[in-house]
């Protein structure tokens, strides 16, 4: 790497370090506390129960307790977070830099973009998974570039590893796999490896994926991988219930009491579009009254269950999971019309204009931090407090959600004005091959966020940062001659031999 920091320039790499330092000290200022909500309670809660399994991923746990066990200082933990962030930045950017010829202006918006970013300076404020899965993703996202123009067997293996890390830090992950698969796919190993690539990333994931179903059933008696999936799944079938006419008899047994308690909310008090605004793609998660969590309850009455710990909140929540799983499955394969009109086309919508969530707020606005994250850091005074008026940096921050939009459009403009001027007949040799792989990239984003998650502005960062430079990058293309684009030599599938 050294090399490729005196190729492209070491003044990238020394106003990047300084100005870190400069704006980690500005945040701190800013924000003495770290940012907290209940997932970060969640995180911290299953290393002080020495819990193997969670509603969440048990990977940013473990960085937790790695990084408490050098110090037990929120400063610490933050620090690391930046630290990390930065330089999977700064490898982004050298590596990026090295394989594109960007212009002197493109380069000097692509660092501003990278170095000089509150939303992703603030990320590491937050005790939560999202700056390890930034810095881990956008190794991984430089990999597959890596591996489009040097296919090496190095970088084959260092992409399955980061793949596998990705995935204890965030079950979002488990699509990287079918971004490897195309990567690999376009690249030039010979088919031989290529195989060998696309299995790798599995041999990470799957023995995660049984630790976690074994660990789930010695607690709640199933076998499940994702307890909160079963919940999400009900979630969001559930935003379409109060336009379709569900027939409880059709319903298998184990699933009419749910639908008897979901036609008397929708019948009692159902949700307005309002209502579902205020709580972003999780609303029947959230609202204690929405159907979920009074079934919860039910079932926790009727074992005489009260929970008093996370281990016991995980029995309870992973209790139920199964039921809303098979329920929101039925929902949706019996009414996909619905289902795509109320809950799909909604947060298509979401997508392009990501609700701001973290970035609208600090602590939940509360005053004080919860009770474990305290004892964690072992503060004696749980108040926090910032030096920035919170409504302040929401109306700053209210302007990323249109960026994000814009960039999205615009990318989609390039790409098909790329395909139009017949520049995409080169989709197979490097660097075109990177722009494929970043749309593809994309088009799985999109499809994953919709379908799957609530689409939230901390979770669009890192293809925010793609489309961001990918459009710089096309710009610049598109303005060239179509020769210009063709690779000078193509790639040839390397031997067995020559693989390293």
């Amino acid at each position: 790497m050294l090399h490729i920091i005196n190729q492209v320039g070491r003044k990238y790499l020394i106003i990047a370090l300084v100005a870190g330092f400069a704006q980690f000290l500005l945040l701190k200022w800013l924000y003495p506390f770290p940012d907290f909500i209940s997932d970060s309670a969640s995180y911290i809660s299953t290393n002080r129960e020495h819990l193997a399994v969670n509603l969440w991923p048990t990977g940013y746990s473990a960085f937790l307790n790695f990084i408490h066990g050098i110090n037990t200082s929120d400063y610490f933990l933050v620090l690391c977070q930046y630290v990390l962030l930065l330089f999977s930045l700064l490898y982004f950017f050298y590596s990026v830099l090295y394989l594109f010829q960007l212009s002197g202006v493109n380069k000097t918006l692509l660092f501003i973009f990278l170095f000089f970013n509150p939303a992703l300076l603030l990320l590491c404020n937050f005790v939560l998974s999202d700056a390890l899965f930034f810095a881990v993703s956008i190794i991984l996202f430089s990999q597959y570039l890596w591996m489009l123009h040097k296919p090496t067997f190095i970088n084959l293996c260092f992409q399955a590893v980061l793949i596998g890390l990705a995935f204890t830090i965030r079950y979002t992950a488990i699509y990287y796999p079918v971004v490897s698969l195309f990567a690999i796919l376009v690249s030039g190993y010979t088919p031989r490896v290529k195989l060998a690539g696309i299995v790798m990333p599995w041999l990470f994931i799957l023995p995660f994926i049984k630790h976690t179903q074994d660990a789930t059933k010695a607690i709640t008696g199933t076998p499940e991988f994702s307890v909160f999936g079963g919940w999400q799944l009900a979630n969001n079938a559930l935003y379409m219930y109060g336009h379709i006419q569900v027939d409880n008899n059709q319903l298998p047994p184990e699933l009419r009491v749910l639908d008897d308690s979901a036609r008397a909310y929708f019948q009692r008090a159902a949700p307005t579009d309002d209502d579902l605004a205020a709580i972003q793609g999780t609303y029947f998660i959230k609202n204690r009254n929405a159907i979920l969590k009074p079934y919860l309850q039910a079932w926790a009455n009727s074992h005489q269950f009260q929970a008093h710990s996370s281990r016991d909140n995980f029995q309870a929540w992973g209790a139920v999971s199964p039921t809303y799983k098979a329920y929101g499955r039925y929902l949706i394969m019996h009414y996909p019309v619905p289902f795509a009109r109320y809950y799909l086309w909604p947060n298509t919508r979401n997508y392009f204009l990501p609700y701001l969530e973290k970035y609208s707020n600090y602590n939940l606005g509360l005053p004080e931090m919860f009770t474990g994250p305290a004892a964690w850091f072992e503060l004696d005074n749980p108040a926090v407090y910032t030096r920035i008026n919170p409504a302040a940096a929401a109306a700053f921050f209210s302007y990323y959600p249109f960026c994000f939009f814009i960039l999205n459009l615009y990318f989609l403009i390039c790409f098909v004005d790329f395909i139009v001027s017949g520049k995409i007949r080169y989709w197979r040799d490097f660097p075109v091959s990177g722009i494929v792989l970043a749309a593809f990239f994309l088009l799985v984003n999109f499809g994953f966020s919709v379908f799957a998650t609530p689409v939230v502005m901390r979770y669009q960062l890192l293809p925010m940062t793609l489309l961001f430079f990918f459009c710089l990058y096309m710009t610049q293309q598109l303005s060239r001659k179509k020769q210009d684009i063709k690779p000078k030599k193509q790639l040839i599938p390397l031997s067995s031999s020559q693989v390293r």
